[in-house]
């Protein structure tokens, strides 16, 4: 009897394995059941940021790894002259492949007469070939042409350059424009979606205008505490006072919403100003700027570094760049450019000790505009 009932009952060692492996076995069920959504949302993830994908705002560049460039500038129209997505992807590519570590973006525009051999591009190049540690940030300037012709000219000397169409249709854009014209006006006034574009984008943006000589490097003039950081055709000693007068050719924008909001503000505010450029308009509208909704702070670089014609910097040993400012006409711009990039070269072939006696300078004898 008692070997019978042993034959039939299963020993205590056999129960413990059996009822082990069923609780394994059920453990791996629900992790896998958990684990493939996860797995497939990660698939998805993948899928949607692919290059080739049909949906370009999947694509478009990220702001400071958070969310896409658009939702952060919290606009997402399109500039005016963009034809689709293909050009708008296109823009997108130039501005990661020139863009900084820190997302910023160097713009210029040129048209024909600006862009033509030996005109103002040449000049605002050679400047950073001769000037001190400033030859890297040509592989981070997008030259914006205006006109078919400057785009030609600008694909043989620089690698980024994108061809800005006007807005409205058979304007021509590719002379030497005289100073307040119609055509001038629309010039410089066409540049300014483009630049509000790149914010969207989730890039910083440093304008310089083609005429401006870069020496040094100006962004250790530029501070992150400010939303908008320009130079000065007046600067009366403190950064801060929105007395100072800004020049709208040389100027930074951190890639914010306020900015976004600021930049959209001043084009807008030409109808109010229909006979003016957009430096006159920005200087009009500074302090709406800086407070009531848009809210951004402005900062004002002193003259003696980032400076120009209207208030010219002595001092070699502390400039930074030169503009061409208080000076009008092609001709007389780019001759007093030239003359500075020389005087820079006759500056540097001293010693250092002697530079830094501070008795070399500028030439202003036989200038055009330079005084």
């Amino acid at each position: 009897m008692a070997t019978s009932k042993s034959g039939t009952s299963l020993s205590p060692v056999v129960v413990f394995l059996l009822g082990a492996a069923s609780a394994t076995a059920l453990l791996l069920f629900f992790l896998t059941s958990a684990a493939r959504p996860a797995l497939e949302t990660g698939a998805l993830r993948r899928e949607e940021v692919r290059p080739d994908s049909a949906t370009v705002r999947r694509s478009t560049p990220r702001a400071n790894g958070t969310a896409g460039a658009e939702q952060h500038a919290g606009v997402a129209a399109p500039p005016a002259n963009e034809a689709g997505a293909g050009g708008e992807s296109e823009f997108a590519r130039m501005l990661r492949a020139a863009a900084m570590e820190d997302r910023t973006v160097i713009m210029t525009s040129v048209n024909e007469a600006w862009a033509a051999p030996g005109s103002l591009l040449d000049s605002f190049l050679e400047s950073f070939r001769v000037g001190e540690n400033v030859s890297h940030f040509v592989n981070h300037i997008v030259v914006v042409a205006m006109d078919d012709g400057a785009f030609r000219r600008c694909r043989d000397v620089h690698p980024h350059c994108h061809l800005l169409r006007p807005e409205k249709e058979g304007l021509d854009l590719s002379g030497a424009k005289s100073y307040m014209t119609k055509d001038y006006l629309d010039l410089v006034w066409s540049k300014l979606k483009l630049q509000q574009r790149i914010l969207e984008l989730g890039y910083n943006l440093l304008f310089t205008d083609v005429d401006v000589a870069w020496f040094r490097n100006p962004l250790v003039h530029i501070t992150m505490a400010a939303d908008i950081t320009t130079s000065s055709d007046f600067y009366f000693g403190d950064p801060d006072d929105l007395g100072n007068y800004p020049n709208t050719g040389f100027i930074y924008f951190k890639a914010t919403p306020r900015n976004v909001r600021a930049m959209a503000y001043w084009h807008a505010a030409r109808r109010r100003f229909p006979e003016n450029h957009d430096q006159f308009v920005f200087n009009e509208i500074k302090r709406e700027l800086a407070g009531g909704e848009v809210g951004v702070r402005i900062r004002f670089i002193d003259a003696k570094d980032v400076s120009g014609f209207c208030q010219l910097g002595r001092d070699l040993n502390r400039i930074a760049t030169v503009h061409m400012t208080c000076c009008v006409g092609l001709e007389n711009k780019l001759f007093d450019l030239k003359r500075v990039v020389e005087d820079w070269k006759r500056y540097m072939a001293h010693p250092l000790w002697e530079r830094r006696m501070g008795k070399i300078g500028w030439r202003f004898e036989g200038g055009r505009c330079i005084h």
